[in-house]
């Protein structure tokens, strides 16, 4: 029943969005859009696969003028002056990639390069370093991978066997190392429910959802059609860390490691909007 909804939302999504496409309402937005003033568009993406993405980049690429983010920024603040010196009148927009994923590489930067597509990855250097799974996707990776049949956590026994104490243990675990309020805290919990399940730390997951490597950031790199942005060190949620000191620390020093890499690395020096809301929530940081 699950599965059939989700089918029938996404023929209906498909179904509004041509109808405001081949009814010209779109157009007449974008229209409107250039019309009315100073405009910006930020897509922010994750993953590379999991839709069309190069039907998406091709129609972008039509009704936009694509940029890096870091000289979309630049341009957006220019003067009035200035701006009128520029002949393409298409909105300016910028494409992100969040968390470094390596389908990023794989996927994302071939069709950047088939299509001369820009865009900026916001990259962890923790998870590059170590090369692990990323901790919001370890839930359904360690239950999936279990060697047990059962475990106790938080005075419930999950039944392995069951596909609701399946799905409910990974949100358990999820919601652990989500709320965690320090990294170590994280990570302690994590190293603990991997042994008590028998899986061991890396392996057994989707390649193209593991971390990219050093050796791809440089490479699309040096292409000239990505830039990078720092989003966080280890990729924490900033607003459950108990100490401001340590969200200072995971902004500083993924910013240090992108600054001081072995290459002229090219880094947006921004948070996403989620990290700078969750930073506003700390009143004791400093940036």
């Amino acid at each position: 029943m699950g599965i059939r909804l989700g089918e029938i939302k996404e023929n209906l999504r498909v179904l509004v969005a041509a109808c405001l496409y081949y009814s010209g309402l779109v157009r007449l937005a974008l229209w409107c859009m250039r019309r009315s003033g100073q405009h910006l568009i930020i897509l922010n993406y994750h993953r590379a696969i999991g839709g069309d993405l190069r039907r998406q980049l091709l129609y972008l690429r039509r009704h936009y003028r694509i940029m890096h983010l870091e000289d979309a920024l630049e341009e957006f603040y220019l003067s009035h002056m200035e701006k009128k010196q520029r002949r393409d009148r298409r909105i300016p927009l910028a494409l992100t990639f969040d968390d470094g994923y390596h389908d990023n590489y794989t996927h994302g930067f071939a069709l950047a390069r088939e299509l001369q597509v820009p865009f900026t990855i916001f990259l962890i250097p923790g998870y590059i370093e170590s090369s692990e799974p990323f901790w919001w996707r370890e839930g359904e990776r360690l239950v999936r991978s279990a060697q047990v049949d059962e475990l106790t956590m938080e005075g419930h026994t999950y039944h392995l066997a069951q596909l609701e104490e399946r799905r409910g243990l990974a949100q358990i675990i999820d919601a652990r190392a989500r709320h965690a309020q320090s990294v170590a805290e994280r990570e302690s919990f994590l190293t603990d429910a991997r042994k008590t399940l028998g899986v061991p730390s890396s392996g057994g997951g989707e390649k193209d959802a593991l971390p990219l490597t050093w050796a791809q950031v440089r490479e699309m790199e040096e292409s000239g059609l990505v830039s990078f942005g720092a989003h966080t060190m280890h990729h924490p949620i900033l607003a459950y860390l108990s100490d401001p000191a340590e969200v200072q620390r995971e902004v500083a020093e993924c910013r240090t490691v992108l600054e001081q890499s072995s290459w002229a690395i090219r880094c947006v020096l921004l948070l996403t909007l989620s990290e700078s809301l969750n930073i506003s929530a700390k009143r004791d940081y400093k940036l």
